[in-house]
């Protein structure tokens, strides 16, 4: 697992970073779908690939935390990474 700030995981998904109001939607819904194409994946399609995420990694956005929850290879050998607002914790 990994912890990324969003100016990294920017650096990571290639040339069309996640815009604002992509970050502004997904904290209004609460979740999201970020893909990303196969030139930000290192590997051949064939081989386990590096990708810029991996489901468990967290994604901090400002105040808020994005946990990737699911990871999904397309056809074109890029990603579709779900990703969910992790909630608040109540410190008890």
């Amino acid at each position: 697992m990994r912890r990324l700030t969003r100016s990294e995981l920017a650096s990571r998904v290639g040339p069309r970073p996640p815009s604002d109001a992509f970050w502004r939607r997904a904290i209004d819904r609460g979740e999201a779908a970020l893909s990303v194409g196969a030139d930000a994946v290192a590997g051949d399609a064939d081989e386990d690939a590096t990708a810029p995420l991996d489901t468990g990694d967290i994604v901090d956005v400002a105040d808020h935390a994005f946990v990737v929850v699911g990871v999904d290879r397309t056809d074109a050998g890029g990603r579709i990474y779900r990703i969910e607002l992790v909630g608040d914790r109540d410190e008890d």
